[in-house]
């Protein structure tokens, strides 16, 4: 047996082994990852979606099963992520070359298959004999030595727990209290669009009168009133206090003051009557003021 053919056996068995290691990984980490959507009620998050909702009830009929499309969808999303993380637990062992395999089980054959395996093409007396010592200790060989049973082992348990989950999770229909909803609302104040919010408040002056559909920008010129047929400016220098208030009356009474009683209104003389008048006129002054006076 060449050297070449010897090695191509041994790949053939290692990379249906890979398979089937692969083959565990993918179910087990996809029943184990449905079962976890499931009970976090991952289904409801068609609810969540106007244009899902009209599936979130909707179902169909498998081998006298009855399957939702959310679970469905949930299924397939396992899925997704199982051939994913399979892909990343096992892209180690895919770039590891089954030379390098065989000389690692077989410590006899290292670096003495690998040389003969690059000089095949090569015929000398020396690569003859490498080539008849290499196939020689590769007759003992077997590919089942390359099974990696405790790997085998770790698989099968892990599908058996997810298995056990999966269908105590779909008997018992066993959830927890918390819905996607539930997490939606608790992580809406935290987003970037309503955690800033705004730092000016808007003010809106809303005046009692329905008529008035008038309103004032806090910013722009100061507002002029009219009282009384004039202009007034409401500009207060400062410290002048709170300033005018329109449509109310500063009481001007002082205080202490008291007014005095009401009377009758009748002829009263002065009392800062003067009686310097120019002379040779009093009497005709007199009798003016008296008739004055009389009517």
């Amino acid at each position: 047996m060449k050297v070449e053919d010897f090695i191509e056996n041994i790949d053939i068995a290692i990379q249906k082994y890979r398979r089937f290691y692969k083959l565990l990984d993918v179910i087990s980490i996809t029943f184990l990852l449905y079962a976890i959507l499931l009970i976090t009620n991952m289904e409801m998050i068609f609810e969540m979606f106007p244009e899902l909702e009209v599936y979130s009830a909707a179902s169909i009929s498998f081998l006298g099963a009855t399957l939702s499309y959310p679970k469905i969808f949930l299924f397939f999303l396992s899925l997704a992520f199982g051939l994913l993380l399979t892909f990343i637990l096992h892209i180690k062992d895919d770039k590891k070359e089954t030379i390098d395999i065989v000389e690692e089980k077989y410590p006899v054959l290292r670096e003495r298959l690998s040389t003969a395996y690059d000089n095949r093409e090569v015929d000398n007396i020396i690569v003859a004999d490498l080539r008849e010592n290499v196939v020689s200790a590769s007759s003992k060989v077997i590919p089942a030595d390359f099974f990696n049973k405790k790997r085998m082992y770790i698989g099968f348990f892990s599908l058996l727990i997810a298995i056990s989950l999966l269908t105590y999770v779909s008997v018992s229909e066993y959830r927890i209290s918390s819905t996607p909803q539930d997490i939606k609302d608790l992580l809406d104040p935290l987003s970037p669009e309503n955690a800033g919010g705004s730092d000016l408040a808007v003010m809106e002056e809303i005046s009692d009168d329905p008529g008035n559909k008038s309103t004032e920008d806090l910013l722009s010129e100061p507002a002029v009133v009219v009282v009384e047929g004039k202009q007034v400016d409401l500009t207060l220098p400062p410290g002048t206090g709170a300033g005018f208030t329109q449509g109310n009356q500063t009481n001007s009474t002082l205080d202490g003051f008291t007014p005095s009683s009401a009377y009758d209104i009748s002829v009263i003389s002065s009392s800062i009557y003067s009686e310097k008048l120019p002379e040779g006129y009093e009497s005709i002054i007199k009798q003016y003021f008296e008739k004055m006076a009389g009517q």
